[in-house]
């Protein structure tokens, strides 16, 4: 008896698709809201990750042009190229090595990428450039 009243009711309430919109909406906005944020997290770190490659690139540059520069004045030298980034400085590390009687420097830049949202932060990433020119004495 108590089927009887109920089934006319539930067949009303399957048949309902007021709401449905708000419901369906409710379940892909999240998903989507991540998705975009997760783009924008791989874009900045694949900016910073370019950028510490290009100041690597432009420290070496310098280096050719300049034989007699210090360390300090490359690891300066890409220091200030990355600074229009606006990120936290990376560690630039100057090495020196000979091959086959040609001097060569490299300069190689780190960075530990955090992410700007805190739910997305699960890891730390370890970004870095690097770059090896031969010194040719002038």
């Amino acid at each position: 008896m108590m089927r009887a009243r109920l089934s006319p009711l539930l067949r009303r309430f399957r048949r309902a698709e007021a709401g449905a919109v708000a419901v369906e909406f409710a379940f892909v906005i999240p998903v989507f809201v991540v998705f975009c944020l997760g783009i924008i997290e791989v874009g900045r770190a694949m900016w910073i990750r370019n950028s510490i490659q290009t100041a690597t690139e432009e420290a070496g540059r310098f280096a050719m042009a300049h034989t007699d520069a210090t360390d300090a004045t490359l690891v300066s030298h890409a220091e200030d190229y990355f600074d229009a980034v606006g990120a936290d400085e990376p560690v630039f590390v100057v090495a020196h090595d000979t091959v086959g009687g040609v001097n060569f420097v490299t300069v190689s830049g780190t960075y530990t990428f955090n992410s700007m949202f805190s739910f997305i932060d699960i890891f730390d990433v370890t970004l870095d450039g690097q770059s090896r020119v031969p010194l040719v004495p002038s």
